[in-house]
């Protein structure tokens, strides 16, 4: 699911902007994943945070890593590795990430007209484990 036509919307909304279902995290190391269409001319995407739930199982084999950040380059400048430990309770589990402010201010990343948000998976999966992504952020005009 993407957001069909984000030029309608009202500057300064968050909203969910993307979202991949049942996305394999067992997919080959330095996949990159499309989770957020390309930005259309005339506005930025600032990206505030990154959702994984319905996991299809706990992880077992090689414990997912990725980053989140701008496709086709290093894909980091969102946030870089992220582990996505997912326990025996995996039907019910979420994880949020997003970069979180503390006595430094957190810095991240707007997207520009033509940039595409997503994830690259920096080591995969050993087993079958896929999990629902969502990406919430506002669209502003340029």
């Amino acid at each position: 699911m993407t957001l069909e036509n984000p030029g309608s919307l009202e500057e300064n909304t968050l909203i969910l902007a993307g979202q991949e279902d049942a996305c394999n995290l067992a997919a080959v190391a330095d996949t990159d994943k499309n989770l957020v269409d390309a930005v259309p001319t005339g506005l930025v995407f600032i990206p505030v945070m990154v959702i994984l739930d319905e996991f299809s199982e706990e992880d077992h084999a090689t414990v997912p890593v990725v980053t989140f950040g701008i496709t086709g380059g290093s894909c980091d400048e969102f946030l870089g590795d992220q582990t996505l430990t997912v326990s025996a309770a995996f039907a019910t589990e979420v994880l949020i990430m997003q970069p979180i402010p503390a006595a430094t201010t957190a810095v991240s990343v707007k997207l520009v007209a033509g940039e595409v948000f997503g994830m690259q998976i920096t080591t995969a999966n050993g087993d079958t484990l896929t999990c629902r992504i969502s990406v919430m952020g506002i669209y502003k005009k340029a």
